[in-house]
């Protein structure tokens, strides 16, 4: 698929050490802006993903989805989810439901780390801690419903799972929501050609 030729990716921490928030590896004592450690932490992905100056506009056409969807504006963590449904659809074709790029956020061991802190793609945007607070309490709500007589804490934690777990799902649905969103703008732009 051509269009992953029109994106630059860069590793988040390669581009903070070029920045100078973290020390080089060569240098390690080099100083570094440590203040910024914690923006870093939070508000961006393991990679950093833009498009090039030169790509063609339909490019933009087809990443309408990343750029605002009606309720969350482009951050760096929906790019980074663009550039990872791009290559799904790439190699295993067409993603109309978001399956490929959900499986692959929820169960593909290089994503163990960004699985591990997936606290801080949440508290990158306030919009998205409000929407995962909603679906939230809506599995909170399912849970006591289905519990039956009120159940005791420990019970309750045990039928939801961690709260982590929740946060990975909420990853793997907007980036499934995104690479179907690819999908259905690549297969209209098909069908006119």
């Amino acid at each position: 698929m051509a269009l992953r030729h029109w994106f630059e990716v860069a590793d988040t921490e390669d581009r903070m050490r070029d920045l100078g928030i973290k020390a080089g590896l060569k240098n390690k004592k080099a100083s570094s802006d440590k203040r910024l450690h914690p923006f870093a932490l939070t508000a961006l992905p393991p990679q950093l993903v833009h498009l090039k100056s030169d790509a063609p506009v339909t490019t933009l056409h087809l990443l309408q989805t990343v750029y605002d969807d009606g309720e969350l504006r482009a951050d760096p963590w929906r790019w980074w989810f663009a550039w990872i449904s791009i290559e799904m659809i790439s190699r295993l074709g067409p993603d109309s439901s978001g399956r490929h790029v959900k499986d692959f956020i929820r169960k593909d061991e290089s994503l163990k780390h960004v699985r591990q802190t997936a606290a801080r793609w949440l508290a990158s945007s306030e919009v998205r801690v409000e929407q995962v607070n909603r679906d939230f309490r809506a599995i909170l709500k399912q849970a006591l419903d289905e519990a039956g007589p009120p159940p005791d804490q420990e019970s309750l934690i045990q039928h939801l799972g961690q709260p982590l777990v929740v946060f990975i799902e909420a990853m793997a649905t907007e980036a499934g929501r995104i690479s179907a969103g690819i999908t259905e703008q690549i297969a209209e732009r098909v069908e006119r050609m």
